[in-house]
């Protein structure tokens, strides 16, 4: 009797092992059909496809950087986008034909390293400020190599001797600080940013002037007048590639996405850069074994999450427009 009644527990167990396994596979993600992933017409298309990975059970694991455009302004950036290419089209790009076709590219060239060379102090002290030493110490020994050897910064002779350009500013200085999500915006004359990059942006350009004021007349005049060229000579260095963000535009079928795309993608390389060479936080996003794969991965991210929403992705011909004119800093 006994043991009858243990075959018949028996039995029922398995069958309800049986079903739960049943209806966990039930329950699973659906995924559609290739061709219905291919068709970006097809109404049934769903709006986000994910992943069946469990999500992260402590708060540290959790992402940090938004995985997609933050536009929530979107109408009337696209109201001030127009306006600032109607202004470009008008004023910028005659200006910028004018230059390249009157001004030599080698002067051009000595026009670029000098502007260049006049911002890497401020460049030095964001290093400094996210604990990034190593890229604090490449811009020192540049900002000195080039102002000496390099004939007051005329010349970048540091580059060619293994001391590249750093990136460093104040909105990345905040990222890294913990400023994380900002809103993308679009600024009357001066283009494309966020708000924590123009809330750094602007405190840079306001202390250029007072920041000499502790230190003797001498050095506070040198330091104004330093960080005062630097600003009034950097949007020259971009004129140059003006003609090529014409050229951008007029094989754009939607220039604001795509631009909005490209400011975003650069940006982010930049900040994850500074996340995982900085004291503060490197070794939480310390990058993989492969070297530069985080930065690169980062970058792909962007682009995959910019076709799910819609986003034109470049053609070959404007991705090679895209890395012409975005090369360098921002």
């Amino acid at each position: 009797m006994r043991a009858r009644a243990r075959s018949i527990l028996g039995r029922i167990a398995a069958i309800a092992l049986a079903a739960a396994l049943s209806a966990c596979a039930a329950g699973g993600p659906s995924v559609p059909p290739p061709e219905l992933l291919a068709s970006h017409n097809s109404s049934d298309e769903p709006k986000v496809v994910q992943a069946g990975l469990g999500a992260p059970t402590d708060v540290a694991g959790l992402p940090d950087e938004p995985k997609e455009v933050s536009d929530p302004l979107e109408k009337m950036n696209r109201s001030v986008f127009e306006r600032n290419q109607r202004f470009n089209h008008a004023v910028v790009y005659p200006v910028a034909k004018a230059y390249r076709d009157v001004v030599p590219e080698a002067v051009r060239d000595t026009v670029e390293s000098f502007a260049g060379n006049l911002a890497e102090p401020m460049v030095f002290a964001n290093d400094v400020l996210q604990l990034r030493l190593q890229a604090a110490a490449t811009t020192a020994g540049r900002f000195a190599f080039n102002s000496t050897f390099g004939l007051a910064g005329l010349f970048d002779v540091a580059a060619p001797r293994g001391l590249p350009h750093q990136s460093g500013d104040l909105g990345q200085t905040l990222y890294v600080w913990g400023m994380r999500d900002s809103a993308y915006l679009v600024v009357p004359i001066i283009g494309p940013t966020n708000l924590r990059d123009l809330v750094g942006t602007t405190v840079e350009f306001v202390a250029a002037i007072p920041a000499g004021g502790l230190l003797s007349t001498q050095i506070a005049s040198t330091v104004n007048n330093l960080t005062i060229a630097g600003t009034v000579a950097s949007p020259f260095t971009k004129l140059g590639q003006a003609d090529q963000m014409a050229e951008l535009e007029e094989s754009s079928i939607d220039f604001y996405s795509m631009l909005r795309s490209v400011v975003y993608q650069k940006r982010q390389a930049e900040l994850q850069e500074a996340l995982e060479t900085s004291g503060w936080t490197g070794s939480r996003y310390a990058a993989s074994p492969a070297g530069e794969a985080g930065t690169a991965e980062a970058g792909t991210a962007s682009v995959s999450t910019a076709s799910l929403f819609g986003v034109p992705i470049p053609a070959p011909k404007e991705q090679g427009l895209v890395a012409n004119t975005f090369q360098g800093g921002q």
